[in-house]
Formats: C-alpha cells, structure tokens, sequence
C-alpha cells in the first residue's frame, strides 16, 4: 500500500547471491532520503537463504511480490508497474540486486529532478567493482539531454539501475519491452527519446555497479552479438539514425565475438 511520494523498483532471480542481495537492500535502507517504498519482484525459484532473507525484512517500505516462475527483468517491472503505477507516485527508482547505493543517491536525484521538471529519467555516474569489492571502472555519463542523445547514437546514455524516473515517463512509454532477448533497457531508452521524454545524468558517483565472475563472458559470443546487431538496427530505424549508426552497431557486434580477456580490456580502456 502506497505510504510515500518514491518508489523503488527491484527484481531477485536465482542468480543473485546472498552477500551482495544483503548489500544492494541495506544501501537502500539506509540512506539518508527515507520516505520511499521498496518493491521487490522474486522471479521465480531463488535459493532459499535469499528468499528466507528478503522475507524476514521488518520494514514497512517493503512490499515483496512473488511469481512461481522465471519470466526475465521486463516483464518483472512491468508486474510491479501494473500495480503500483497508478498509486500516486511522483518518482520511480531502480536499484539492481547485487548494486550498491551511495548513502545520498536519492536524496540527490530527487533534488536534481525537483530543479529540472523538464527531466523525465535522470542517471547518474557509477563505480564498477568487482566481486571482492574492489574498484574497477568509474563510469562518467553525459550530463545533459543533447549529450545524453549523442551518447545513444552509439550505446546506453545512462545507466540502468542508477536511474530516477518522474512519474510523466510511464504516461509517455507505459512499459518495459518484452519482445527483445535482452537490452530492455536500450528499448526503453529508445522509445522514451521516440516519445519526447527528456534524460539527463548527474556528475557524480553515485552508484557501486557489480561486475560479477561471468560479467564478460554472458555479453560475448555469437548470439549475444547477433542480438546486439539485431537490437541497435532496431533502435537505428526507431529514431532515424543513420549509416554511421549501423556502422557502429556492426563494430559493436564483433566486439561481442571477441575473447573475454580482450573483451575486458576493451571495456575498461576504450569507453
């Protein structure tokens, strides 16, 4: 039952670890804006220290929905919007099961899009770690709405689970895509800049994004770049880019074709 002006989205599936699921919540317990309400989306089986832990929360923010089966991140967001959609929320965050908020992002963000009502999605910066921790990446994204579509011409222009959406997205693109096998956040982003929606990132860190073991080697290999090809064509026809932009999407599919160890140094030097 809706208590607060923020949402917080969340998904669970059988992949995600007890230790870092710890993590990612309590970030968000903790942090200094309180007045939210946390969602949590189980999709399907997940191992039982992790379902005993999110249902053993005492917490009135937390509302936990639980499906029987494995139906991906689409289709888990757009269950909790059916629901919570209509409930009087004015803003709308992600936040990933093995990520970490900083202590100050929602009050931030909520700041940022407090003094720019015309932003619709705002991201923000983040720090890649890897399993034990450790750094390994810090993520600067463009700032503003031009840059933000510039960026895209090319690959994502913010950062999935650092978002804060205004309530006026969900009017203009209702619901994540369920049609691709993966990137729905890149079909998102593109219908939202189809639909007039307006992005921006905050130039801060704000955001621990996890690159766990296999981070590499499930975004390489034939199918995954025949989905990237097949994907960002899309997004090109989409929004009227052009040869430059198929182009890109080529040299990004062959990237995915490489070996992981390449594929990883390509990642961390050339962005």
């Amino acid at each position: 039952m809706k208590s607060n002006e923020v949402a917080v989205l969340m998904s669970l599936y059988k992949g995600d670890r007890l230790k870092f699921v710890i993590q990612s919540i309590q970030s968000i317990l903790e942090q200094t804006y309180v007045d939210f309400d946390l969602y949590i989306y189980i999709d399907g089986v997940v191992d039982k220290p992790v379902y005993d832990y999110v249902n053993s929360l005492d917490d009135s923010r937390i509302n936990i929905l639980v499906s029987s089966f494995n139906s991906g991140l689409a289709f888990a967001m757009n269950s909790l919007l059916r629901i919570i959609r209509d409930r009087g929320y004015k803003y709308f965050f992600r936040m990933d099961a093995d990520d970490i908020a900083l202590p100050n992002r929602f009050e931030k963000q909520i700041a940022f899009m407090e003094s720019n009502v015309d932003i619709d999605c705002a991201g923000c910066w983040a720090v890649e770690i890897q399993e034990d921790g450790s750094d390994f990446f810090l993520k600067r994204m463009p700032q503003n709405h031009d840059q933000c579509l510039a960026l895209f011409r090319r690959r994502d222009c913010v950062i999935h689970p650092s978002v804060i959406f205004r309530y006026t997205y969900f009017e203009k693109v209702p619901f994540y895509p369920e049609d691709t096998y993966f990137g729905e956040d890149t079909m998102m982003w593109a219908m939202g800049f189809k639909a007039g929606c307006r992005f921006a990132n905050l130039p801060e860190c704000l955001l621990k994004f996890r690159l766990d073991r296999n981070f590499f080697q499930r975004r390489r290999g034939w199918k995954h770049a025949k989905s990237i090809l097949v994907l960002r064509m899309r997004v090109n026809k989409m929004l009227e880019f052009g040869l430059k932009e198929n182009l890109y999407a080529i040299l990004y599919a062959i990237a995915k074709m490489m070996p992981t160890r390449l594929l990883s140094i390509i990642y961390r030097k050339l962005r």
